[in-house]
């Protein structure tokens, strides 16, 4: 696809459907989940944002990293790479047994209370890249 623009919405596109995904899950109670879809959702957008900006091909997938890239072009998406950092977080951690304590598995570690955060990140960091695009 030759069309950033057009390649940036597609990707704020999925971003968003991803989030709905997150908000899903989390009214079903699948916590672990909600982490993980809100980091995903958080990816995409970061991602439609490069696109958005030029980039050809974006192979990161920490969100800290992410916004370390987008804030060469809009350095105001900074004030949030604290919060964006713990997303990184939920990458493996909510999906697989070998990556949390035994003999806990991943549903059984993450908590409301982690869903909550991860998806008022999730949302920031998605509103931050729709405003870059839009």
């Amino acid at each position: 696809m030759k069309d950033s623009k057009q390649n940036a919405n597609r990707w704020i596109k999925e971003a968003d459907y991803t989030l709905c995904q997150a908000k899903g899950n989390y009214r079903q109670k699948y916590y672990n989940l909600t982490c993980f879809l809100a980091e995903q959702a958080s990816q995409k957008a970061l991602k439609a944002a490069l696109y958005f900006d030029g980039a050809r091909f974006v192979n990161i997938h920490s969100i800290r990293e992410l916004i370390k890239e987008v804030s060469k072009k809009h350095p105001k998406l900074l004030e949030i790479i604290g919060q964006g950092t713990k997303l990184d977080h939920y990458y493996l951690s909510t999906r697989y047994p070998d990556a949390v304590p035994e003999p806990a598995i991943p549903v059984e570690i993450f908590l409301k209370e982690h869903a909550d955060e991860a998806i008022k990140i999730a949302e920031k960091i998605f509103k931050s890249c729709e405003k870059i695009i839009i």
